[in-house]
């Protein structure tokens, strides 16, 4: 998972509503009057009046200054410069990033950032007539930079990772640190951020939340379990933790699940994850030195939790990965290298988050595709007893620089008999070894991060 900043469902709330944009096509049938300079004029395509009131509906929350994106989009001199590249990513639908097919073919999502064809087109049209700049104007408005309002900020520790150098985390360290909430009874959070210290390095970010008293493997309360881990590097921070909160710990929740061009999620209206006083929050980051530069470079990170005292509907977060699991069999799932496509599938049954909470129905409100760097597609499907499958997520262009959580305009419903099948693809033709599922950069992982919020 890795840095960025974006909004809802992983993505800062970019304007919503779709433009319709009118290209004048010049004098038509009949219009005697119109000659072909005329026409040419009325036809061109220019920054102030048709591309800038896209870039600042989509784009200008990173392409502004002080904002995450390398360069501005809502100053004319610089977008001209952009104009190919800018033209390019839509076309390819690299950017804005939105990674979820989202045509209404197989779900339908908040926020979302898709650019129509028509948008795409007046892009394109633009940067083919070398970017004119059209007639300025004074009546757009750049949105400004996301926070994350009333949020309380935790920090991991000053800490200089170390990569593992195993055939599962070659360049990687996966380190766990306690923080104290601070809390001094029942809270929920309803949105986050993610601060990292160093972006180059940070994969991804968890929060894991622990019942310090709940039995973890072998009948051990996870806090002895977790003192033991601690206790095992002494003269450094934290402990390791491939497995959420360390070996053999068992976690009661995972809240926070962020990723590259992941920012300010915020959960949807109405509903919150529940954190106790007596639960130890357990921050976990998976930090990659694949690059050299990086050797004994410190970091620290920073999370940002907005908490409400009260919900209309406590949910509830899970992340399958039936692929990682298999690690843990002694008898791997290997991707065939050297192949343009390999799938792996499997079905997770959200029976044992919807019992867990006594009830009998629920909804499917978020969604979080992840992979790393072999992956090219994920479908989720959503299959009801005997019927057939129904659609609930499509990543067709899967991009490990831009992982959001996707929250759902409608909620998908869910019974005991629902389940999930999950269908990842990889492209392994740079591989010339099979591909091990694993922690790091260089191995796989196919996971659907879920937010379930039980009916009461």
């Amino acid at each position: 998972m890795r840095s960025r900043v974006n909004g809802r469902g992983g993505a800062a709330p970019w304007c919503i509503a779709l433009l319709t944009l009118a290209v004048a096509c010049g004098g038509g049938e009949g219009d005697e009057g119109a000659t072909t300079d005329d026409t040419d004029e009325d036809a061109l395509v220019t920054y102030w009046q048709d591309v800038a009131p896209i870039f600042y509906s989509r784009c200008v929350t990173c392409h502004q200054a002080g904002g995450i994106g390398p360069f501005a989009l809502d100053d004319y001199a610089e977008a001209k410069q952009w104009a190919g590249a800018s033209a390019a990513a839509v076309a390819a639908r690299t950017m804005p990033p939105w990674l979820v097919t989202d045509d209404g073919s197989c779900g339908s999502f908040e926020g979302s950032r898709a650019l129509a064809p028509e948008e795409i087109e007046t892009i394109r049209a633009w940067a083919d007539a070398d970017a004119p700049e059209g007639q300025p104007r004074t009546d757009l408005t750049a949105p400004e930079v996301e926070v994350l309002q009333d949020a309380v900020t935790y920090e991991t520790p000053s800490f200089v990772p170390e990569a593992e150098g195993t055939d599962v985390a070659a360049f990687d360290e996966y380190r766990c640190f306690r923080v104290d909430t601070g809390l001094t009874g029942d809270r929920f959070l309803t949105g986050y951020s993610v601060e990292p210290g160093v972006p180059e390095m940070i994969h991804h970010v968890l929060v894991v939340i622990v019942d310090p008293e709940a039995p973890g493997a072998g009948g051990v309360k996870n806090k002895e379990l977790i003192e033991a881990l601690d206790a095992e590097s002494p003269d450094r921070d934290g402990w390791p933790c491939f497995g959420a909160a360390g070996d053999g710990v068992q976690p009661r929740g995972i809240p926070v699940s962020w990723a590259p061009g992941q920012g300010i999620s915020r959960l949807p209206e109405g509903t919150g994850y529940r954190i106790s006083d007596r639960d130890w929050m357990i921050v976990q980051v998976h930090y990659n030195l694949t690059d050299d530069a990086l050797a004994g470079v410190e970091d620290k990170t920073s999370v940002h939790v907005r908490y409400e005292d009260s919900v209309e509907r406590e949910g509830h977060f899970y992340l399958p990965d039936d692929l990682l699991n298999s690690l843990a069999t002694g008898d791997p799932v290997q991707l065939a290298p050297g192949e343009e496509s390999v799938k792996y599938s499997f079905d997770f049954e959200p029976a044992q988050i919807l019992l867990g909470s006594g009830a009998q129905t629920g909804e499917l409100l978020g969604i979080f595709p992840h992979m790393h760097q072999y992956g090219r597609k994920q479908r989720v499907e959503l299959i009801e007893g005997d019927a057939g499958p129904r659609c609930a997520a499509d990543v067709q262009r899967w991009d490990f620089g831009w992982q959001l959580y996707y929250f759902y305009d409608e909620p998908l419903p869910l019974t005991l008999n629902s389940k999930l099948r999950i269908t990842c693809d990889y492209d392994t033709r740079s591989a010339t070894d099979p591909v091990l599922p694993g922690w790091g950069t260089n191995n796989e992982m196919c996971l659907a991060g879920v937010f379930i919020v039980p009916d009461p």
